[in-house]
């Protein structure tokens, strides 16, 4: 036999083993899975069988566990706690897929080649919902007490005007949104659940870039622009952007209204700070002591809906406004209010019956006077009071009785001082017995003087000094 006839038999031969082995690889891996064949989660099923795999996919489901991942906690959820159980049929169902869609007669290619890494096809499993949610109850994301709320983002003020409050992210558990997302991972066999990155925290549903929101601040923020100041001489008070923005609000029509709640409550606290009116007064008489006066219509007081009404113009306004508050009542200065009476008043000591007036911090004048009759209960009301006018030629009516007077210069209601020219004598105890109805009667000198220096607004302190103590201190 020729060489060459022993080699065309020899190559033959070689050949038809090769393709048998062929052959036989591609019956082989109809069955079996291609070499370097790897498994997501499982690892290396080459060679294989489809039986086998689901035997992979049991041990999976045994070895199960979810790691919940919280901001500030760590849970861990094991299969067995909740029975997870594998639908075998669905697991050799999925086994059959995955093979049928390898191609067999590549056995050669994939045996020399690289490894090829395949996604572990889903099977179903079930598991015990209400075991599941009893230990939802117990895992320490729902339990800790180290709780930070989560916030929408809101209008706040600063010193310019209204501004954003970015919405805050905190870490109370949403609990609907974690059952949820615990079925879906417990199904999937997903082997972690951040909390935070798949949304089971409670979220803001109003966020900083919320259109309506920011409408809302730009709509305040138009009011916010004026910046107001009270001017008391020695003090000034600057209404801050936080009282400012009380005063007004965003209706239902989502327009800007003032708030007459507000703009009152602020109003009022203004008057609680800076009313004086009717306030306990020292008063260092003429006498010498200082004395203790309560009660009176003195003092500054202010006109609550004037105020309010002046405010809205303000804030409408939108420019810097300096001014003082808008008064029902004035006083001579804003100092201490227990002097706030200044240092030209009429001082009226009931128990010597003797007054003084005094101008600029000076006694320019003095006289006796009569006042209302004690005997009769028709004292005159101790306090500090203002001159409500002057009037000359004036006629005083009563319940039984009318009096002309030429100098008339009411303080307290219908009580006044007043020229007194039926009387023949003034001082002393004459008040006890044959006293006013309670004014102020003068000898017409007096009453004449007295006019010619007071106006409306004029303080008129009265009080009471025992006669010995003015006597002494006089001496």
């Amino acid at each position: 036999m020729s060489a060459k006839k022993i080699l065309c038999i020899t190559s033959g031969c070689i050949l038809g083993g090769l393709a048998a082995v062929y052959i036989a690889g591609g019956v082989y891996f109809g069955s079996h899975f291609l070499p370097n064949t790897v498994l997501t989660g499982i690892g290396e099923i080459s060679n294989q069988k489809t039986e086998d795999l689901v035997g992979e996919f049991q041990k999976e489901v045994d070895s199960y566990q979810l790691n919940i991942t919280g901001d500030k906690t760590a849970d861990v959820i094991y299969g067995k706690e909740v029975s997870l159980a594998m639908d075998r049929s669905s697991a050799k169902k999925a086994a059959d897929t995955l093979l049928e869609q390898q191609n067999s007669w590549t056995w050669p290619v994939r045996l020399f080649g690289k490894k090829q890494n395949l996604t572990t096809p889903s099977y179903a499993v079930q598991y015990d919902e209400a075991a599941l949610k009893s230990m939802l109850k117990s895992l320490s994301c729902v339990t800790t007490t180290d709780i930070v709320k989560t916030e929408n983002a809101k209008l706040d003020i600063d010193e310019d005007g209204y501004i954003i409050k970015e919405e805050v992210y905190g870490n109370e558990v949403d609990r609907k949104a974690f059952a949820k997302k615990l079925d879906e991972d417990i199904l999937s066999l997903a082997p972690e659940l951040k909390l935070r990155d798949d949304m089971c925290y409670i979220q803001p549903t109003v966020k900083k870039d919320d259109e309506t929101l920011n409408d809302q601040m730009n709509k305040l923020n138009r009011y916010m622009k004026a910046n107001i100041t009270y001017d008391m001489g020695d003090r000034t008070y600057e209404v801050s952007k936080e009282e400012q923005s009380k005063w007004v609000k965003i209706n239902k029509k989502g327009k800007v209204v003032f708030d007459e709640e507000g703009l009152s409550a602020f109003v009022k606290s203004m008057g609680y700070k800076f009313n004086t009116f009717g306030l306990p007064r020292e008063l260092k008489t003429s006498y010498g002591p200082t004395v203790t006066v309560s009660g009176g219509n003195y003092g500054w007081w202010i006109n609550y809906d004037a105020e309010k009404e002046q405010l809205k113009k303000d804030v409408k306004g939108g420019k810097d406004v300096t001014r003082d508050f808008i008064y029902h009542y004035d006083a001579a200065n804003h100092g201490s209010y227990k002097h706030d009476y200044g240092n030209s008043y009429v001082e009226i000591n009931l128990s010597t019956q003797h007054l003084f007036l005094i101008v600029d911090g000076e006694r320019v004048f003095e006289s006796d006077f009569v006042s209302g009759n004690t005997g009769l209960k028709r004292g005159t009301p101790t306090g500090v009071y203002r001159v409500n006018y002057k009037e000359k030629d004036a006629t005083l009516k009563g319940e039984n009785y009318s009096s002309d007077v030429a100098f008339w210069m009411p303080f307290n209601g219908n009580i006044g001082m007043h020229d007194a020219p039926w009387r023949s004598s003034f001082g002393g105890n004459i008040y006890k017995t044959n006293g006013s109805h309670g004014c102020i009667n003068l000898p017409p000198k007096s009453a004449e003087t007295i006019f010619g220096y007071v106006q409306s607004g004029f303080p008129v302190i009265v009080y009471q000094m025992p006669t010995s103590s003015a006597k002494k201190a006089s001496e």
